[in-house]
């Protein structure tokens, strides 16, 4: 990726509106937004591979303890990444659909991973070092406050919704999700 690209990403993370449009318009878009996943996913895997660092180091074995375990956590990281930004894009457009918007699911799709990013604070606490840490939880909610403003502009470009609407349209896909998260993770 060129530097212009990685730095109109940058501004985008950092919630300036004239990138998202300019993202969206850029012949790199796909490339941008595939190298965005790329990055969301090692890095949750990154984060589980030290969470679970005491676990991985515990096999007898180098080649399990240094490639073949670490490998695993990596590939489930990307699955956990691919698995957010689909479930992420359609719950956006649903939101945006709901309150009248064009829909653009392509766009809210390429425009996601940006999003998946600020997510990575939250990580640690869905791999569970959010045992009464309270950085932690407060890295979490920074995370998810953040990806969700970032949603915010994704759906304010690509809907050309008023900020407002926008808000509103986010707000009701992040419920979702929250509602669902509720429903599907056991509780202690």
């Amino acid at each position: 990726m060129k530097q212009g690209v990685i730095k109109m990403v940058g501004k985008m993370i950092a919630l300036d509106e004239p990138s998202f449009r300019s993202f969206l318009e850029s012949p790199k878009t796909t490339k941008a937004s595939n190298m965005l996943f790329l990055v969301a996913g090692a890095g949750y895997g990154a984060i589980s591979i030290a969470s679970n660092a005491s676990y991985i180091l515990s096999f007898d074995s180098a080649l399990f303890k240094f490639f073949i375990v670490p490998l695993i956590f990596l590939v489930f990281g990307l699955l956990m990444a691919f698995v957010t930004k689909i479930g992420l894009a359609l719950l956006l457009w649903a939101g945006a659909k709901g309150l009248g918007g064009k829909g653009l699911l392509r766009d809210i799709n390429v425009s996601v991973p940006a999003a998946l990013i600020p997510g990575l604070f939250a990580a640690p606490y869905l791999a569970g070092d959010g045992n009464g840490n309270i950085l932690v939880l407060l890295l979490m909610i920074f995370g998810v406050v953040w990806m969700y403003l970032v949603c915010v502009k994704i759906i304010q470009t690509t809907q050309n919704f008023t900020r407002k609407k926008a808000y509103l349209a986010t707000f009701l896909a992040f419920l979702f999700l929250a509602s669902v998260y509720y429903l599907i993770i056991p509780t202690g």
